[in-house]
């Protein structure tokens, strides 16, 4: 399957994606070892969900963005079957309750602890749990390789350097469930009763709001006239709301989406959606006793990478690597 039929099947109308599109064949060989399309496949959902959620039309800048994603997924596999042949001669292997715990988190950062969003993403990319499992198990397997190959040769992090680390990613570290925005919001279904008013028309119609909107149309105004949103007569104004209350693929955007700014049309199965966040309050972060061990490591990868580049670049110049994407 070509990258081009791919992203046909991709952005296909909302009625066929709701089946689920099979990935089959090969992405790539690495010294014999194969790359499945549905390993690729399975690592790109996440991405997949928030970029049809961003383009509803699909396009050149989605394409741009899903090739570099899907490059970006397929280069890492590569190097974890190069690393993970380096493995197979000492018989290493991850528990399996270090494999779920990785899992769990994942659901939680990604799906908003949302289980049953997960297992639909799994399914709808032609996955099963287990065979995720076994993804998450050889990558576990290569960041163990990494360490022990180039770990433990720098000078231990001093407390300052702990510290920096922290206030960097401070963000990072916290209770994503917990994230709160306040925002305005215009919805246009996709489907009405109204005669003459189809997906594609409706699509039109955002397109045109929004385009209004970003030249500086007052949105209470519009929302009031046109807006099938629940706080329609309040010109699209939100109560501040969890971010477990949207879809996964959503939330990735309005919490990512720059205050003040208007954002849109998103696509989900029922329509359209203009946003224009006016604030976004973060979950707490843990404190740093908690993740200090993970910035060490951090720390120490940051230290080791032009090592591990220089590495990793002599294995693939003697590695046969066919890509087929």
């Amino acid at each position: 399957m070509s990258k081009r039929l791919l992203l046909s099947l991709f952005f296909m109308p909302m009625v066929l994606l709701a089946k689920p599109v099979e990935v089959t064949g090969v992405a790539a060989t690495v010294n014999g070892k194969v790359i499945t399309r549905k390993e690729v496949a399975i690592l790109l959902g996440p991405r997949m969900s928030v970029i049809k959620t961003k383009y509803p039309r699909g396009g050149q800048a989605a394409e741009k963005e899903f090739e570099e994603a899907q490059e970006h997924v397929l280069d890492q596999l590569v190097e974890n079957k190069i690393i993970l042949s380096e493995l197979e001669d000492r018989g290493a292997n991850i528990p399996d309750f270090v494999v779920d715990q990785e899992v769990e988190r994942i659901v939680k950062d990604l799906y908003n602890g949302n289980e049953s969003e997960f297992r639909k993403a799994l399914t709808e990319s032609g996955s099963t749990m287990r065979s995720y499992k076994e993804t998450q198990r050889e990558k576990i397997l290569v960041q163990a390789l990494k360490s022990e190959q180039f770990g433990g040769r720098n000078a231990p992090p001093t407390p300052d350097e702990i510290s920096a680390k922290y206030h960097e990613r401070k963000r990072a570290f916290r209770d994503r469930s917990e994230d709160k925005v306040t925002f305005l919001k215009i919805f246009i279904p996709a489907r009405t009763s109204e005669i003459g008013k189809t997906a594609e028309t409706q699509l039109v119609l955002a397109e045109e709001l929004a385009s209004k909107l970003k030249s500086g149309s007052d949105f209470a105004t519009v929302a009031k006239e046109h807006s099938a949103d629940a706080y329609s007569n309040d010109g699209g104004q939100w109560p501040e709301t969890q971010r477990t209350d949207f879809d996964p693929s959503f939330a990735e955007l309005i919490f990512g989406a720059p205050v003040g700014e208007v954002q849109g049309p998103f696509k989900d199965p029922r329509g359209f959606t203009i946003v224009k966040v006016q604030n976004i309050n973060y979950g707490p972060s843990a404190p740093l006793s908690e993740v200090k061990e993970r910035l060490v490591r951090e720390i120490d990868a940051e230290k080791y990478d032009d090592r591990y580049q220089n590495w990793i670049s002599v294995l693939k110049k003697k590695a046969i690597i066919d890509k087929r994407l």
